[in-house]
């Protein structure tokens, strides 16, 4: 079993701003505990996951494959996506989003539009679109948090975990074009980092996203029980991207699936107020700046509120 020493020989785990400068990388805009494991595993913290570390060591989730034994493949999801529940200090309830990067494979997106009226320039960014690296991801996920605040809601970026088993190129079917440009893309993340410290894609091993688990009903499969109506969903659809559009980025591949309704916190319903339907973005593997960085991005309307 790979371990982790997140305590750094102490008795006691240190506050993340505490950790020695070592252990420390700032890559896309993140900060992040970066801890090699005894079997040459990474794990790379960030600050939402360092309170919750004990739950999101691969032990809790990743050893005799328990993301498949305990946790399950999310329906609708196109990669290998888990929810998993795991043990947590104070949460009884607590489970990760187990996501495998995709990064570095081809991608093939078709424009359905599907009411979602893209314009010529945002059906450019889909038509080159790749999957974002891992921490490329994270990075703009942290971006768009601190954009949009509660405008839109998104998972915690936890961490992102590479075990030390490594493949085949062919087993992982990835693009050495697009790699070595990640490549690059990585290291002008680090500029100024001393070459000795500088953190590297190892494209012969796995890259795993975790999330922290939102709970709600996907908008898609809310329509499909019968909760909401279809006018609902593609209304909810048509807010989730009018609102990313309004803070200057995009998902390449949107649709009603990638936009979580709010469950009541009971349990039962959904969660919705002054009449308007409470709900979270969850995909990020083609999040993207609509407009090159540095572009100013025009303003809109509010977009339009979907009520219950």
């Amino acid at each position: 079993m790979e371990q982790f020493d997140y305590k750094f020989r102490k008795v006691y785990q240190p506050a993340f701003d505490k950790v020695p400068a070592e252990a420390r990388a700032h890559l896309f805009g993140v900060d992040y505990v970066h801890m090699r494991g005894k079997q040459g595993g990474d794990l790379f913290v960030t600050r939402h996951g360092w309170g919750c570390v004990e739950s999101i060591l691969p032990e809790a989730w990743f050893v005799d494959e328990r993301f498949r034994k305990v946790g399950r493949a999310l329906a609708g999801a196109t990669g290998a996506v888990y929810r998993v529940p795991v043990a947590h200090r104070a949460r009884s309830n607590f489970a990760l989003v187990v996501k495998f990067s995709r990064a570095a494979q081809d991608t093939s997106i078709t424009v359905l539009d599907d009411g979602l009226h893209l314009d010529r320039q945002e059906k450019a960014r889909v038509e080159e679109a790749e999957f974002l690296s891992p921490f490329e991801e994270f990075g703009n996920v942290v971006r768009l948090r601190a954009a949009a605040r509660s405008a839109i809601p998104t998972k915690h970026p936890l961490a992102i975990y590479s075990p030390p088993t490594r493949y085949l190129d062919w087993q992982l079917g990835r693009n050495s074009g697009i790699a070595w440009r990640m490549n690059r893309a990585l290291e002008a993340s680090q500029r100024g980092v001393p070459e000795e410290r500088r953190i590297r894609y190892d494209w012969e091993r796995l890259y795993i996203l975790l999330y922290r688990w939102i709970d709600g009903f996907d908008a898609e499969a809310a329509m499909k029980s019968g909760a909401i109506s279809r006018e609902t969903m593609e209304a909810l659809g048509q807010e989730a991207r009018n609102e990313l559009r309004r803070f200057g980025w995009m998902v390449c591949d949107h649709k009603p699936r990638h936009v979580i309704i709010r469950a009541a916190r009971s349990g039962r319903g959904i969660l919705a107020s002054e009449r308007r339907i409470r709900w979270a973005l969850i995909d990020y593997e083609l999040l993207v700046l609509r407009e090159p960085a540095g572009a100013s991005v025009p303003t809109e309307e509010p977009a339009r509120r979907v009520s219950g």
